[in-house]
C-alpha cells in the first residue's frame, strides 16, 4: 500500500468535508436570517384604485401616493354627493374614516350641513375634476364642481376643493386632517404667495398711514 498517497487523499477528504460543513452552516445561517427578515417585514399589498391608472401600495402603517389619492377621491365623492334620503348613511360611513382627534369637530360640522340639506330638501352633487398630491405637506387635494338641486331647480355649479391628510394604521386608512372650501386647492405654493401678498399689503398700509 502507498501510505503517502493514502495519507494525502485522506487529508484532502477531511479538508473537503470541513469546507462543505462550513458551506452548509453558512447557508443555514443565511436562510435563518432571511426567514427572520421575512417574518418581521410588513406585508405590502399592490392595489389599482378605481378611477386612477396608477398603482398604489399599502403596508402596515404607510401607504403610497396613489393609495392616498384614491381614498381621498372616494371620501370626497361620498360626502360631496348627498341627498335627504342618504344623509344619515353618509354621516355614519364618514364617522369611521376620521381619527378621534378631529372626529367630534368634523362630525358636528358635517351633521349641521346635512341637517340643512334634509330640512330644505336639497341635494348636493360633486363631480371630481382633479386629484393632486403634495409631497411637502403629505396632503391630497380633490377639486371638482359642486351643484345644489332643490325645489327651485339647480344652482350654478361652483368650484370646490376637499383637502385631506391621510395616514395608515394597521393597514386601514384614517383621515387625520380635513378641510372643504370654495375655489382652487390651497397648495403650499399658493399659501406662500398669499403670505407674500399680505405682507406687501401690510407694508403699503403702513406707508399710507405714515
Amino acid at each position: 500500500m502507498d501510505y503517502k498517497n493514502f495519507a494525502s487523499t485522506w487529508l484532502s477528504l477531511q479538508a473537503s468535508n470541513r469546507f462543505l460543513k462550513f458551506v452548509c452552516i453558512f447557508l443555514m445561517a443565511l436562510n435563518f436570517l432571511t426567514l427572520i427578515g421575512w417574518l418581521k417585514k410588513d406585508t405590502a399589498v399592490i392595489l389599482i384604485p378605481p378611477g386612477l391608472s396608477e398603482k398604489s401600495e399599502i403596508a402596515k402603517n404607510k401607504a403610497s401616493e396613489g393609495y392616498k389619492k384614491a381614498w381621498a377621491m372616494y371620501t370626497a365623492t361620498l360626502i360631496g354627493n348627498v341627498t335627504p334620503e342618504n344623509a344619515n348613511f353618509v354621516l355614519e360611513s364618514f364617522v369611521g374614516m376620521v381619527t378621534s382627534d378631529i372626529r367630534s369637530i368634523v362630525t358636528e360640522q358635517i351633521t349641521q350641513e346635512l341637517e340643512i340639506l334634509k330640512q330644505e330638501k336639497v341635494s348636493s352633487t360633486f363631480e371630481v375634476v382633479q386629484v393632486a398630491y403634495e409631497p411637502e405637506t403629505d396632503k391630497v387635494f380633490v377639486t371638482g364642481r359642486n351643484r345644489m338641486t332643490g325645489a327651485g331647480g339647480k344652482s350654478t355649479p361652483t368650484d370646490q376643493t376637499f383637502e385631506f391628510k391621510i395616514d395608515v394604521q394597521q393597514y386601514s386608512p384614517i383621515i387625520t386632517q380635513m378641510a372643504s372650501y370654495a375655489g382652487i386647492p390651497k397648495l403650499l405654493s399658493v399659501l406662500q404667495k398669499e403670505q407674500v401678498k399680505n405682507k406687501v399689503e401690510e407694508e403699503r398700509q403702513k406707508l399710507i398711514k405714515n
